[in-house]
């Protein structure tokens, strides 16, 4: 989802939250405190004739609103000299003859933004609902809708674009003036600031005496004119352009016909990408398959052995799935990723430590057994070096939809404008071949930056090989001492030179013990590789991100930017020794490609994950509780096996292994924890939840949606707005699950 940061009345936190769980109260709010919170939304509803007060000048914001009643509303939003000079004469529906908005509905039928029922009426005195006002409004904002599945795919196109900033998602409720309003207000702002992203459609492609290719067509909102490759908004109901004139926000794409990476595009395509957007069932996206973790028995497996996992791909490529109006592909969903994609408060590290751990022990919300949430704290970077990073850019023809190369060139702006004078940015791209688009350069020469990002162009095949091994030369050739980092920037899709899994991972192995750390950032859908951008990260001691939307963008590149570029420590274990007499069994849930065997905890050749600066990693697991029977054998290497802990109150000891950045000897912390039970924090309220819904999504438990909202909802009260909208956007996903997953 993309929030409009611009719009702070708007994405209020407090309304967020209301507008959630509590739309009844919202009758209760008195006219001028109406007008005090919604000020900017009513101001723009005045203005544009949106809306009126009735005969004694109140708003009536919890009033619903006809079918008539919306589209006259949109079509007041609209530039009348945009309209009026592509009307066509249109037949009515056989309800609306002599009706008062008889007009207003032949105007928005020739524009292309209703069409009716099957049996040839409008009934305009119906409630308007909330899946029928975002069709509305995606087609008057110039959204071609024909390939959008009904209502999921609408409803998750709008979140995208940050129209249903702080409405409610329900898809068959009635809306209210208030709701018609805001959403206006957003989409109306959206268009206007340029990060209304548009999918594209296979129809009617064409290249100008420029090179330059784009959509044009007729049927929604007037002509539309809008470039295919440069992330832009087309005409529309929003935007004042005249038709076959300026576009809002637009821009040129570079390249010709003639070259190789020309962005130009067939006419008519069965496989194109585009289509794949809004049909997420017609694809060819890879992930690997992982047996869910089982219990295991403490008194003959004690030891919990794992790397660490930062990454957070999975839930951001899940959020994908469910506003695109399906369920996630199969093996997509990776448990500990949706735990810990979120911000928890933890404990920082002492003075002149490097970790801190803590746990939580309270009640299973899916079973009679118990659960625990660890929570491990890695210090933060004073490190005040520079950076020496490599973008490697896949412009392969894979590339060309508007989620892919186009959202990565802004999502490349946004770390730009993130990074220090004395930082250095090269640029190397794929397709058909590897090459240096953007020598090293400085920071402190942004322009020249900026104009080699926007210059990029998709065309050609993908040879991600070669481009891996230039970006490893040139980055080597200009290494410095300080943070030294490739970010791969890719759907993944490798299809010329090595690409299978053992290549790739002998071409990143020989090159990370050079101190070089490998981030991928996945970008697209269709043909989307997870497997591969996620087994890159892994052995090129790096995270791994997907980003499907602008915010998610801004989070990764902005929000959490030490995190994404700066390591603070290297190989980070960790092991859990479970207490016999307390825990008899237990179940690591998620970190199933995390596994470690016991004695590689201390083995410091084996690989393990990298921790950024002020990361949080959490893990949680379900336990069955013992009947306090001591356990036999008297096993020196166990903590709990020997006569100074063999009557201990333990629960679990946590063992942390980790080295120095660019060390090669493992230092060891350890973290006792007393087996005592409380009442859930808010914070592990929400890991239990990511965790139910992992579990659920994977084929482990069964557990209703509304289940895993009750435990997310104590979250989100929060002073923090970061955290409390990641939060409302998480419940309204769990609201939309409800409704694709039947």
């Amino acid at each position: 989802m993309n929030i409009n940061l611009g719009l702070k009345t708007v994405l209020s936190v407090a309304v967020s939250v209301s507008m959630l769980f509590s739309g009844a109260a919202y009758a209760e709010v008195t006219e001028k405190s109406e007008r005090k919170t919604y000020a900017d939304e009513i101001e723009f509803a005045e203005e544009n004739g949106i809306m009126t007060g009735d005969e004694t000048g109140e708003l009536r914001l919890d009033s619903n609103v006809t079918r008539a009643e919306f589209v006259k509303m949109l079509l007041e939003a609209a530039d009348s000299d945009a309209l009026n000079s592509i009307l066509t004469e249109t037949a009515g529906f056989k309800d609306t003859d002599g009706h008062w908005a008889e007009e207003y509905i032949k105007k928005a039928t020739a524009c292309g933004f209703i069409n009716g029922f099957e049996d040839g009426t409008f009934r305009p005195e119906e409630n308007v609902t909330f899946s029928q006002a975002v069709k509305m409004i995606l087609a008057a904002c110039g959204i071609r809708t024909e390939a959008i599945d009904y209502p999921f795919g609408y409803i998750g196109s709008a979140m995208d674009c940050g129209v249903l900033e702080g409405v409610h998602a329900d898809p068959d409720r009635n809306i209210t003036r208030r709701d018609a309003i805001k959403m206006m207000y957003n989409a109306y702002n959206s268009v206007q600031n340029g990060t209304m992203l548009l999918p594209y459609t296979n129809e009617r492609y064409e290249t100008d005496e420029n090179g330059y290719t784009f959509d044009v067509g007729y049927g929604l909102f007037g002509a539309q004119e809008s470039y295919a490759y440069d992330d832009i908004s087309s005409g529309g109901l929003f935007n004042n352009a005249a038709p076959g004139g300026a576009v809002s926000g637009g821009g040129s794409v570079s390249g010709s016909s003639n070259n190789a990476g020309s962005a130009a595009m067939p006419e008519t395509s069965t496989d194109n990408d585009q289509s794949l957007y809004y049909n997420p069932y017609r694809s060819s996206e890879e992930y690997e398959n992982y047996e869910p973790n089982k219990f295991k028995d403490t008194s003959l497996s004690p030891l919990s052995t794992f790397s660490i996992d930062t990454d957070t791909a999975s839930y951001s490529n899940m959020r994908r799935f469910i506003l695109n109006g399906s369920m996630p592909a199969a093996n997509s969903v990776r448990t500990e990723e949706l735990i810990n994609y979120f911000s928890y408060d933890a404990p920082a590290p002492a003075e002149g430590e490097q970790f801190a751990a803590e746990a939580e022990i309270t009640d299973c919300p899916w079973s009679d057994n118990k659960l625990a949430r660890i929570t491990v704290t890695g210090g933060t970077t004073e490190d005040d070096k520079p950076s020496n990073l490599v973008f490697l850019i896949d412009v392969s023809g894979s590339m060309s939809s508007y989620n892919k190369l186009p959202m990565l060139k802004k999502a490349m702006l946004i770390l730009l404008d993130e990074l220090g004078d004395e930082d250095t940015v090269s640029i190397i791209t794929y397709s058909g071949n590897a090459g240096v688009a953007l020598e090293p350069t400085p920071c402190s020469e942004r322009e020249v930056i900026a104009d080699a990002i926007e210059s990029l162009v998709p065309g050609g095949g993908t040879y991600g090989a070669a481009g891996l091994q230039l970006a490893y030369e040139t980055i080597e050739e200009h290494k410095i001492d300080g943070n030294n980092r490739i970010i791969l920037c890719s759907d993944g899709d490798f299809n010329i030179g090595p690409s299978s899994t053992d290549e790739l991972k002998t071409l990143i192995e020989t090159k990370r013990q050079a101190g070089i750390y490998l981030t991928t950032v996945g970008f697209g859908m269709g043909n989307y590789k997870d497997n591969r951008m996620e087994l890159m990260a892994d052995y090129g001691n790096g995270s791994y991100y997907y980003i499907d939307n602008m915010r998610e963008a801004k989070r990764v590149f902005s929000d959490e930017i030490d995190k994404t570029l700066y390591t603070v420590a290297d190989d980070v274990k960790l092991q859990v020794e479970f207490n016999p007499m307390v825990v008899s069994e237990y179940r690591l849930v998620g970190y199933e490609n995390r596994q470690l065997a016991a004695e590689d905890f201390a083995d410091d050749t084996v690989d393990a994950g990298e921790l950024g600066s002020g990361a949080v990693v959490t893990a949680v697991y379900e336990l069955v509780m013992s009947d306090g029977e001591p356990a036999e054998g008297g096993n020196s290497e166990y903590r709990y096996q020997t006569a100074q802990y063999n009557n201990s109150s333990e629960a679990f000891d946590i063992k942390v292994r980790y080295k120095e950045p660019g060390g090669s000897e493992s230092i060891l912390k350890e973290f006792p924890i007393q087996n005592a039970e409380t009442e859930p924090e808010a914070d592990t309220e929400l890991a239990m939840a990511a965790a139910m819904l992992g579990l659920k999504l994977n084929g482990v438990i069964d557990v209703d949606y509304d289940v895993i909202a009750e435990a997310a909802e104590e979250s989100i009260e929060t002073n923090d707005m970061e955290k409390a909208a990641e939060r409302c956007e998480f419940m309204q996903l769990l609201e939309i699950m409800k409704y694709i997953d039947r």
